[in-house]
């Protein structure tokens, strides 16, 4: 009489039988790889970006999200502090770049502007310096309008956070750097006037709560004229 296998052959065969098969698609592998990479790419990214305290990079190299003032600024540096120095600097036509690199180009008309202010040469925009390129910045009347969705004379549509300023004769595009109290905004001209005597300037909503401007006040301000 037939009595089957053997118990330890049987359980072999059971397991074969009932198993679920594996299927290996090394399609799905390889883009499961690929997706596990991007995820590790993205993660690492996030941590840096944290520990840097939110700071940026230009060619590699870390750049601080400081505000102008906020800091001295030296050869090396980077960052919006050192493009805010940049457009001062241009508007009283010194023969700098306007980008956020603290080069060698920056120090020697550092230098240069404080040779001709009776300044320590040294190259570093500190207070003293710092207080003496504001002195370059104008101050002028001016006043803000928030026409949201508007469409300005340059062709630019409002937005609450649109940055910019209007003016009588500037051309559209005119890179003006504006100072109110403490605080620096970079900006264009967008739109046409104000019309209102003594004033020389209209910024735009998103100009004026950069500035914690919100009347009518004297500002100084720095246009790069070509």
């Amino acid at each position: 009489m037939y009595e089957g296998l053997p118990r330890d052959r049987a359980e072999t065969e059971y397991r074969r039988r009932h198993q679920s098969p594996i299927i290996r698609r090394p399609d799905r592998i390889a883009l499961w790889a690929v997706g596990m990479a991007i995820v590790a790419m993205v993660a690492a990214a996030a941590s840096a970006h944290a520990g840097s305290g939110g700071t940026g990079t230009t060619g590699g190299k870390s750049c601080a999200d400081a505000t102008f003032g906020s800091r001295s600024l030296r050869l090396g540096d980077c960052g919006q502090d050192v493009k805010t120095l940049h457009w001062i600097m241009k508007a009283d036509s010194y023969g700098v770049s306007l980008n956020n690199d603290f080069d060698v180009p920056t120090q020697s008309e550092v230098q240069d502007f404080q040779r001709q202010n009776d300044l320590k040469e040294s190259g570093v925009v500190g207070k003293s310096t710092r207080k003496q390129l504001v002195k370059t910045m104008p101050k002028s009347g001016a006043t803000w309008y928030g026409l949201l969705h508007h469409q300005t004379a340059c062709g630019v549509t409002l937005h609450r956070r649109t940055i910019g300023v209007a003016h009588r004769h500037l051309p559209c595009g005119t890179k003006v750097t504006l100072k109110y109290g403490h605080r620096y905004v970079r900006a264009r001209v967008i739109d046409r006037g104000p019309y209102t005597k003594g004033v020389r300037w209209d910024l735009t909503q998103g100009a004026a709560e950069e500035l914690h401007f919100t009347g009518s006040d004297d500002i100084r301000a720095a246009p790069i004229k070509k």
